[in-house]
């Protein structure tokens, strides 16, 4: 199958799950070619999200990564200008759930970039909803849920870059069967 326009696949971590107080710590993105899905780039950056010790090394525990890598990433804006800068606009967002969306929209707002993607988005979990009711899979269509039917191996479950891999081998698999 080939798409209009190439998919960047996005994943990350946060310190919760509340919009308002909580902050993105991992960005990581694939983008995928539009005719053969194949891998055509890739970003990978921790963000610190304070200047306090305690809280760094809060987040350092979150990511199991080292706390001076963490004190020495970017803060939010030079991240999401680098994210955009990388990859441009012009290309279709793909995720597993609405929720990292809005985690990256807000992100977006707060570095001050404006957020110029295509309102479409690729959403992993409707179309492995889809998916599952078609297969007969008799599980909710969750990241685990696929990981175990296509027998992958996850490695370090706290990782946007290799959890975003994954969802992208996922979708792969999801087009060729359909």
């Amino acid at each position: 199958m080939k798409f209009i326009k190439d998919l960047l696949f996005f994943e990350i971590q946060t310190t919760g799950q509340d919009l308002e107080k909580d902050a993105i710590i991992q960005l990581s993105a694939i983008l995928l070619d539009k005719d053969n899905l194949l891998e055509k780039a890739n970003f990978n950056t921790y963000i610190r999200v304070s200047y306090l010790d305690h809280i760094i090394n809060e987040h350092a525990k979150l990511l199991h990564t080292d706390y001076e890598i963490l004190r020495k990433s970017p803060k939010i804006y030079d991240a999401i200008k680098n994210f955009h800068k990388k990859f441009g606009h012009n290309l279709l967002l793909a995720t597993h759930g609405f929720h990292h969306l809005l985690f990256l929209r807000n992100a977006f707002r707060k570095a001050l970039v404006p957020y110029t993607y295509d309102h479409h988005v690729i959403q992993l979990w409707t179309l492995g909803y889809v998916y599952t009711l078609n297969y007969g899979l008799k599980k909710m269509p969750t990241f685990h849920t696929f990981v175990d039917y296509f027998k992958l191996k996850q490695k370090e479950p706290w990782n946007s870059m290799e959890k975003v891999r994954l969802e992208a081998e996922i979708f792969r698999r999801i087009i060729t069967e359909v």
